[in-house]
C-alpha cells in the first residue's frame, strides 16, 4: 500500500513539474492589469506642469513618495481634493504675490524647486511636538497636515500652511544671504531649544517672540518674524503686541525692523508691502475666481 501511494505521488510531481516547465513567465503574476485611466489625476497633473512646472520651474508633488520622505515618521498620502485646493490658494496668495510686489521671475529664480504635500504631520511623541513643514538643501519645502486642513477656514490655512511656506522660504533665503548677527543679541538668554514647547502664546510674546518656536532658535526666530508678519492680520499683530508688554513688544519690533532692513537690502522685498498685499488678498478672497485660474472640478 506504501508503494503504491509513493508512486501515486511521484506522478502527481513529474505532471506538475511538466505544466511548469511549459510555462511561459508573463511581466505579472496578476490576470488582466488595470491601466490608471484617472482623468482626473490626469487633468491636475497637466494643470500642475502648466501653472507651477512650466512657470516657477517647481516641481509639485502630491502622489506620496516613500523615498522622498523620512523613514523615521509614519506619514499617509494627502487627498486629491485637498492637494487641489492647496495648489490654488498657493498661486494666489504665494506665487502672485512675489511676482506683483517682487518680480515675476523671483520665486522662479530663488523659490523652491519642489514643493511637496503629505497628508499627515511628523508627530515626535518623546518631545510632544508635531513638525507642520520643513524645507531641504535650499530647494525643497514639504508641508504636511494636509489633510486634516478645513480649506475653507482662512485662519487655519494661515497658521499651518502658508505661514509655514513663508518661513521655510525665508529659510531658503537666508541660507543664501545671511541674516544680522545683531538679530541673534536681541533676547539670547531667553533662548530654549529644548523647552520651547511648553512655553504659551503669552509667555512667547512677553519674552519677545512672535511665537513659541520662535524661541528655539534664533534662525527660528527670524523666520518666524517674517512669516507671522506676512499673514497676520493687522488685528491679530496690534493684538500680539498690546499682549506682549513694553519689553516684549519692543524686542519683536527690534526684530521686525531688522527682518524688514535685511529683506530691503539683501533681496529688494518690501516688507510692508507685502504684508498689505497678502492682507487685501485674503480679505478679497473668491473661490470662483481662485478656481478659473486653471483646473476645474
Amino acid at each position: 500500500m506504501k508503494r503504491n501511494l509513493y508512486i501515486f505521488l511521484l506522478a502527481i510531481i513529474a505532471v506538475g513539474f511538466t505544466a511548469c516547465k511549459d510555462d511561459k513567465f508573463t511581466d505579472t503574476i496578476f490576470v488582466d492589469p488595470v491601466e490608471d485611466t484617472d482623468q482626473y489625476t490626469k487633468d491636475f497633473d497637466d494643470w500642475l506642469k502648466k501653472h507651477y512646472t512650466d512657470k516657477y520651474n517647481v516641481e509639485f508633488i502630491y502622489k506620496l513618495d516613500d523615498n522622498a520622505t523620512d523613514p523615521n515618521y509614519n506619514v499617509v498620502p494627502v487627498s486629491i481634493g485637498k492637494a487641489d485646493t492647496i495648489a490654488h490658494l498657493a498661486l494666489y496668495l504665494w506665487y502672485d504675490v512675489y511676482d506683483s510686489i517682487v518680480s515675476p521671475t523671483f520665486l522662479k529664480e530663488y523659490g523652491p524647486k519642489m514643493i511637496q504635500l503629505i497628508g499627515s504631520a511628523m508627530i515626535n511623541a518623546a518631545q510632544h511636538t508635531e513638525k507642520l513643514g520643513y524645507a531641504e538643501n535650499g530647494n525643497k519645502i514639504t508641508l504636511l497636515k494636509i489633510n486634516k486642513m478645513e480649506t475653507n477656514n482662512l485662519a487655519q490655512l494661515n497658521e499651518y500652511i502658508f505661514k509655514t511656506m513663508h518661513h521655510e522660504f525665508s529659510h531658503i533665503l537666508h541660507q543664501q544671504k545671511n541674516y544680522p548677527k545683531e538679530f541673534g543679541m536681541i533676547n539670547p538668554e531667553d533662548m530654549d531649544p529644548n523647552r520651547w514647547q511648553d512655553r504659551s502664546n503669552q509667555q512667547a510674546w512677553e519674552l519677545g517672540f512672535v511665537s513659541p518656536y520662535a524661541s528655539s532658535q534664533v534662525r527660528e526666530d527670524f523666520v518666524e518674524t517674517i512669516a507671522n508678519y506676512i499673514v497676520k492680520t493687522d488685528a491679530d499683530w496690534n493684538n500680539m503686541i498690546s499682549k506682549a508688554g513694553t519689553s516684549g513688544a519692543d524686542k519683536i519690533n527690534q526684530k521686525l525692523e531688522m527682518c524688514r532692513t535685511w529683506l530691503a537690502e539683501k533681496w529688494e522685498i518690501d516688507l510692508d508691502e507685502m504684508h498689505k498685499e497678502v492682507q487685501k488678498r485674503q480679505e478679497n478672497l473668491d473661490w470662483d475666481m481662485i478656481m478659473s485660474l486653471g483646473f476645474l472640478h
